[in-house]
């Protein structure tokens, strides 16, 4: 998922500097000059139509990363959630070896005590 959104931000960033025109301002550009061309108007690449589609694309283009950043957020949060889990798993098998340990010294204890009690009859 990094990966995709890091390579998402690159092509929005390339765009950016490129100036490359998003879909909906080439859209916009498309109905504008089509308006121009049938008032007779020369179209100057600068209409209303495509201001509002280049507007609209930087909206996507910021919903997109935020929606990228918000997965993001959510594997970090989803990492840190198996990192804690692991952490307490282990805790676990330490404190259940620890009573298997006490126990098998207990039952060798207990084993013991039969030959004692020989010994002391």
């Amino acid at each position: 998922m990094k990966t995709t959104s890091t390579l998402m931000a690159a092509a929005a960033l390339a765009c950016t500097i490129a100036a490359c025109d998003g879909p909906k301002e080439k859209a916009g550009a498309a109905r504008d000059e089509a308006a121009a061309n049938a008032s007779g108007v020369p179209y100057d690449g600068n209409g209303p139509a495509e201001r509002a589609g280049r507007a609209a694309d930087r909206v996507d283009r910021a919903a997109t990363k935020a929606r990228d950043s918000q997965g993001d957020a959510l594997n970090d949060q989803g990492r840190s959630i198996e990192a804690q889990a692991d952490a307490e798993a282990d805790k676990l098998e330490q404190q259940a070896q620890e009573i298997r340990d006490a126990a098998k010294a207990k039952a060798r204890e207990l084993d013991r005590q039969p030959d004692r009690l020989k010994q002391t009859s």
